[in-house]
């Protein structure tokens, strides 16, 4: 999932995302291009890749505790957002509706 960071504190920033969700096996990663510097956002933020091995649980606890973290602009959850999910699998696709 990717995290939005400043450049001035995202080494703090990833080891805190990686501690905070470090019971799900989480490992963060700066987002980097081929040369090895850092990927930039159109407002010359960094990202950090956060890669799960398991279940994070509560989403919006989730949600919650990236945004309170220093440096952290906006992360790739979108909560309360979507009406419907589309899922494709082996045995075809699957339209989730928002009860």
């Amino acid at each position: 999932m990717p995290v939005e960071v400043v450049p001035f504190c995202s080494k703090y920033t990833q080891d805190c995302l990686q501690k905070i969700f470090e019971y799900a096996g989480c490992v963060a990663e700066l987002r980097t291009l081929s040369g090895g510097q850092p990927f930039l956002t159109d407002n010359g933020n960094h990202i950090v890749n956060l890669f799960f091995k398991s279940d994070v649980g509560d989403l919006r606890a989730a949600s919650d505790a990236i945004h309170r973290l220093p440096g952290v602009i906006e992360h790739g959850m979108f909560i309360g957002m979507a009406t419907a999910v589309i899922v494709a699998g082996e045995s075809g696709v699957t339209v989730k509706n928002k009860p």
